[in-house]
């Protein structure tokens, strides 16, 4: 006997005393190591095999108020992993084999008990094999759900690369990277055509490379989906030996189109501070002379010359600050512009809004390029120019859209739009018309630029 199997937990359905201990005296004598808990009624029976604590059920098929087929049924009902094997000096070869095809495990004659142990042992151990690999099969699933959802967190596909036929099967995420329908296998020639002619070179050869010296391989490039739309795309391979001199590409496919964009739009930043430093230092030298032509005293100088100093400091502190929170707009604005507040030359009217510090950073460069611009060639440029600046907001789905219209009127008359758009113009197109849901009008009146711009915002 199975020395490993230990002590095997029988539940006995037989009303013979005699018949019982005969069984067990087989079961001894065949070397199992056995507990025999002994039932005869349908409720004992019921009761015992709903506990689920049994390693094995024999059962007579004829029993005085009870039958071994509905015992079966029952235990299949209840207990469908417990092995059911019967015991019976009545079982015909019809019975018996309708029996097994209920599902019973085994049947044994009881004028043929020297075979009951070997059917016992047999028994048992194709539950345990069966139960390991039930175990092991939902390891394997639990392991694929994982995967699976780490690549969803990570926004990634995969896919497996068979070289020796040349094709390669996507998931779904990796078919919707590429832009293709539906998850399937399609050959290398099909994804290196969605590959854009500048990269497809390229992504041929780090292929082949890859490929020959079964090596891992690691590739940036660019595709063009069928909707014409081109994405910036990262994939990574690596090789396993799924049999005797195949080997497979296993690997991952991931959309970076987004983090391009982001680096893109950080290199435009860099190149915004360092225009803006430009900028800073000749408003500076605009607000400090015209200080001092209207200086009566030095004195008088002091005073005003350094709140404006003082205004332009704050608007560069926002600009270079990435970890401040929500802002009102209104502080914003007087940041950009209190060093021009002299007497009514200024006009500020909205209710209060507040601008989240994701946004605050990109709107605040967009104002500062508004009031440079002004301050060199508008409304700020001359003593009679007017600046005003109104906003509203109204709920739409999903949050709050913010309507502001910056207006200059007094300064020196725009007799025609430039002929080339300045880089504050493409700064602000590129900052804020690129925001999902909004949008910047630029109008060039004779009076002075206007400037509509609407943006979408959280809630509060």
């Amino acid at each position: 006997m199975n020395q490993a199997l230990g002590v095997i937990r029988v539940l006995h359905l037989e009303d013979s005393d005699l018949d019982a201990d005969l069984i067990d005296a087989h079961l001894r004598k065949g070397g199992v190591m056995h507990s025999s808990d002994r039932v005869w009624t349908r409720e004992d029976f019921e009761d015992r095999v709903t506990s689920g604590t049994y390693d094995l059920i024999l059962a007579d098929y004829k029993l005085p108020t009870f039958d071994g087929m509905r015992a079966l049924e029952i235990a299949r009902s209840k207990a469908p992993d417990i092995p059911f094997i019967f015991v019976s000096a009545t079982l015909g070869e019809e019975i018996a084999i309708e029996s097994l095809k209920k599902g019973a495990t085994d049947y044994v004659i009881k004028s043929r008990l020297a075979r009951l142990a070997s059917c016992v042992e047999r028994a048992v151990v194709e539950k345990l094999e069966t139960t390991a690999r039930r175990k092991a099969e939902a390891g394997i699933e639990d392991a694929q759900k994982r995967l699976h959802a780490a690549l969803s967190v990570a926004r990634m596909g995969s896919f497996e690369w068979d070289p020796i036929h040349s094709e390669v099967l996507l998931d779904a995420r990796s078919c919707e990277i590429l832009g293709l329908p539906e998850p399937e296998q399609i050959r290398v020639s099909s994804i290196i055509d969605l590959v854009i002619e500048e990269d497809r070179e390229r992504f041929r050869a780090a292929a082949v490379l890859s490929a020959r010296s079964r090596e891992r391989g690691d590739i940036e490039f660019r595709v063009r989906r069928a909707n014409g739309q081109t994405r910036y795309v990262t994939a990574a391979c690596d090789w396993f030996q799924k049999a005797p001199g195949k080997f497979v590409g296993i690997g991952v496919l991931r959309d970076i189109d987004d983090r391009k964009m982001a680096e893109h739009d950080q290199k435009l930043v860099v190149r915004e501070l360092h225009h803006r430093v430009k900028n800073s230092l000749a408003t500076v030298q605009a607000v400090i002379n015209a200080t001092l032509r209207h200086a009566d005293t030095l004195q008088g100088f002091r005073e005003s010359i350094v709140p404006r100093v003082d205004a332009l400091a704050r608007s560069h502190s926002l600009l270079t600050d990435n970890a401040f929170g929500s802002l009102l707009l209104k502080d914003m604005l007087i940041s950009e512009l209190g060093a021009y507040d002299e007497g009514d030359r200024l006009e500020l009217s909205g209710p209060q809004t507040y601008v989240s510090s994701d946004l605050a950073m990109t709107f605040s460069l967009a104002l500062h390029e508004l009031t440079t611009n002004s301050a060199k060639y508008g409304a700020l440029s001359t003593a009679s120019g007017h600046l005003a600046v109104s906003w509203e907001t109204e709920k739409v789905d999903g949050g709050r859209l913010l309507k502001l219209a910056w207006c200059e009127t007094g300064g020196p008359p725009i007799e025609h739009p430039p002929e080339h758009m300045g880089f504050g113009s493409v700064l602000l197109q590129r900052l804020l018309g690129g925001l999902p849901g909004a949008s910047v009008d630029i109008r060039y009146e004779r009076e002075g630029l206007c400037v509509d711009v609407q943006l979408r915002m959280a809630h509060d």
